[in-house]
C-alpha cells in the first residue's frame, strides 16, 4: 500500500487555490488606436525615386508596452488604469510613420524593414519619450524622438534630426 505523505494534501489546496486566481475578475480596458491623417499641404510635395525601408523603433522597457503612459510628477511613470494602445508603443509608431510615407504618395517604394524591400535608404528611431506629462496642473502629450536617414549605398547616415 502506497503512503501518501502529510504535506501532499495542503499543497494541492494550494495549487488549486492559485489557479482559481487566474480565472479571476479582470478589470476592463478600452483600446485606442492612432489614425494618421494627411495635412493637405504634403499633397504638392515632389515626388522621389528612391526607396525607403522604416525600422521599428528602438525605445526603453518602460516605453515598450501597449499601456498608455503617464508621467504625474517628473521621473515618475505609469500607466493610465483601463486604457491600452493597439500595439505596443514602438510597433505603433512604425505602423504612424509608414502610413504617412505611403499615403504621401511622394516616395517610390514604402515598407517595414522587415518586409525584404530593396531599399536605398532606411528611417531608424530612437524613442526617448511617449506620454503624457501633466505641467501646472494640466495634461500635455511628449512625443520625443531622434530619427535618422541612412544611405545604404555608402552606409553613412544623411540626416537626423531630433523632435
Amino acid at each position: 500500500m502506497i503512503r501518501m505523505p502529510r504535506y501532499l494534501p495542503p499543497l494541492l489546496l494550494l495549487v488549486l487555490a492559485s489557479c482559481s486566481e487566474l480565472t479571476g475578475k479582470k478589470d476592463p480596458f478600452t483600446v485606442y488606436a492612432l489614425r494618421y491623417t494627411q495635412p493637405a499641404a504634403a499633397a504638392n510635395a515632389p515626388r522621389v525615386e528612391w526607396q525607403l525601408a522604416i525600422d521599428t523603433p528602438l525605445s526603453s522597457d518602460a516605453l515598450d508596452t501597449s499601456h498608455m503612459l503617464v508621467m504625474p510628477t517628473p521621473g515618475a511613470i505609469e500607466s493610465y488604469k483601463g486604457a491600452r494602445w493597439s500595439d505596443g508603443t514602438p510597433m505603433l509608431l512604425r505602423s504612424l510613420l509608414l502610413q504617412a510615407f505611403q499615403d504621401s504618395g511622394r516616395i517610390t517604394g514604402v515598407g517595414a524593414i522587415t518586409s525584404g524591400l530593396h531599399a536605398d535608404y532606411s528611417l531608424t528611431v530612437d524613442l526617448y519619450d511617449f506620454e503624457t506629462q501633466y505641467r501646472d496642473g494640466s495634461p500635455h502629450a511628449v512625443i520625443r524622438l531622434n530619427a535618422k536617414l541612412n544611405d545604404f549605398s555608402v552606409n553613412r547616415i544623411r540626416a537626423s534630426a531630433t523632435i
